[in-house]
């Protein structure tokens, strides 16, 4: 075999497998010429990779003249095309969102196409509705607009992960109640803590809102002594730096009094507990330390630290799944799809309040 038809099988088998994971479903196929450029490789080679693509029904000639993806092709018959659209930055929730999804996607033989946004108006979010049979997305932290929000209203292809807005007729899957927030309070205050704070550090989207209505409403309750310490950092901040300097700075002033901290998030309770550590407090005997989310990661921390439970949400993702299948058809039950119950999972981040 020439070293030319050499490049031309591995241009093909490369563009057959980025069609088959979906890559060109919400970007165009490259031109011939482009395709030549991209792959380094003559305008023949690239042309004879197409054509041996068109000769598998992979690829369609339009019209126009314009090669694209064949969607009608055998290889695609039947398949869900589905989009996981989430903030262009790292996280741990994320991911564990992403692998529910790839899971149950998989077990109903459905095709996922990972797909990233870095603001609100971004021109990827409509192409990626436009694009795919179903949208599974995880809100940002930013204020959604409100033109974003009516054309969120009008998608039936859409689901919210972590998140709600079934005000506008979508779709939500929030496994994480704000009334959980209470089974961290309700744990350090049964340790014998009448002294507990609450940190936040996430931007102020409507989820953090319900979940510092909830702490304040528990602090009533409770007749509770302790602040709240709300400094959100600005969308796409680093929240776990931003926990560290808040608790360090009113460590340093001799300002933070509590025995107990409830952290609204995980990377929260990650800084607060370092800054704890390095101001010479040992976490547990001196100060116990909970998130309400973090529990994919809370386990592995040295030390580990408490946190809410979540429920596997593969179930529920399946259920969506099976919806977008029936392409069209009226949503059926609840709207927002939230746990019954959950448990603990108590680290060594927590324990007696000191004396």
């Amino acid at each position: 075999m020439s070293v030319s038809s050499l490049k031309h099988v591995v241009l093909m088998e490369v563009l057959e497998q980025r069609i088959l994971r979906g890559d060109y479903v919400i970007r165009d196929l490259p031109t011939e010429e482009g395709l030549a450029s991209e792959a380094a490789v003559s305008r023949r080679t690239a042309r004879r990779a197409l054509l041996q693509l068109m000769d598998k029904g992979l690829l369609v000639r339009k019209p126009y003249g314009r090669v694209e993806v064949n969607r009608s092709s055998a290889r695609f018959s039947g398949r869900l095309r589905v989009a996981f659209l989430s903030p262009s930055f790292s996280s741990a929730d994320f991911d564990a969102w992403r692998f529910a999804v790839t899971r149950a996607a998989n077990e109903l033989e459905a095709q996922v196409r990972m797909v990233e946004f870095i603001h609100w108006n971004d021109p990827v979010i409509p192409q990626t509705l436009a694009s795919f049979d179903g949208v599974f997305l995880v809100p940002s932290s930013e204020t959604i607009p409100k033109v974003i929000l009516e054309r969120f209203g009008q998608a039936k292809n859409l689901i919210v992960l972590d998140g709600d807005l079934t005000a506008y007729g979508v779709p939500s899957i929030e496994l994480m109640r704000p009334a959980f927030l209470d089974l961290l309070a309700d744990h350090l205050y049964g340790l014998g803590h009448r002294r507990i704070a609450c940190l936040n550090t996430q931007p102020h989207d409507d989820v953090i809102k319900r979940r510092i209505e909830q702490w304040m409403f528990w602090q009533r309750l409770h007749g509770i002594d302790g602040p709240l310490i709300d400094e959100p950092v600005e969308p796409y901040g680093d929240t776990g730096s931003k926990a560290y300097e808040v608790l360090g700075r009113l460590l340093d002033a001799g300002e933070f009094h509590a025995t107990g901290l409830v952290c609204l998030t995980g990377f929260a309770a990650i800084g607060a507990m370092r800054s704890l550590h390095d101001h010479g407090k040992h976490v547990c005997r001196d100060v116990s330390v909970c998130a309400l989310t973090g529990d994919v990661t809370a386990r592995y921390m040295m030390p580990s630290h408490t946190a809410v439970r979540l429920p596997d949400p593969t179930r529920y993702i399946s259920v969506c799944i099976e919806w977008l299948a029936r392409l069209g058809e009226p949503w059926v039950g609840p709207l927002l799809i939230q746990p019954s119950n959950i448990s603990l999972f108590k680290g060594e981040s927590t324990g007696p309040a000191p004396e």
